[in-house]
């Protein structure tokens, strides 16, 4: 039998709740540096997803992260970084334009749902880092089932 992985799990469950919303997205690494030396330890692969809701002209941003811990500091920039290249690329990706309407007149409400399999920091220290940032946490945990 095989596991979903998170990526996955969480691909699946945002195709349901958002299932009027087409959706773009893009795989990065967050690279995990040791903090005395500034040397880069290990990577975590983590995906950022556009959800837009053509019904409210609005539009949200995914990330699907296993195992999410300090690296969460780095997510109010990167949701900023991921917002401007979809919207630099949607201009030129033919590809992206087929499925996307045009990003520019969909407004982002500031929710950031987050889908991860386990928090090793509190959610509560998430959540006000990214009201700091003018987000907003809507976490969302996976549990990585069996296919049955």
């Amino acid at each position: 039998m095989k596991k979903l992985d998170v990526f996955e799990a969480a691909m699946s469950k945002i195709q349901s709740e958002f299932s009027q919303c087409p959706t773009v997205h893009t795989d990065w690494e967050f690279a995990l540096t040791d903090k005395k030396t500034g040397e880069v330890k290990n990577t975590k692969k983590f995906r950022m997803i556009a959800i837009v809701n053509n019904a409210e002209k609005s539009q949200h941003v995914g990330i699907i992260v296993p195992e999410l811990s300090s690296e969460y500091v780095q997510i109010p920039d990167l949701v900023e970084k991921f917002l401007s290249q979809i919207r630099k690329t949607g201009e030129t990706d033919s590809t992206l334009e087929k499925k996307m309407p045009d990003i520019h007149i969909f407004r982002f409400t500031g929710d950031v749902y987050l889908y991860t399999d386990k928090l090793l920091v509190s959610e509560d220290a998430i959540r006000d880092h990214f009201q700091k940032n003018n987000l907003v946490l809507q976490s969302r945990l996976v549990k990585s089932n069996p296919v049955l």
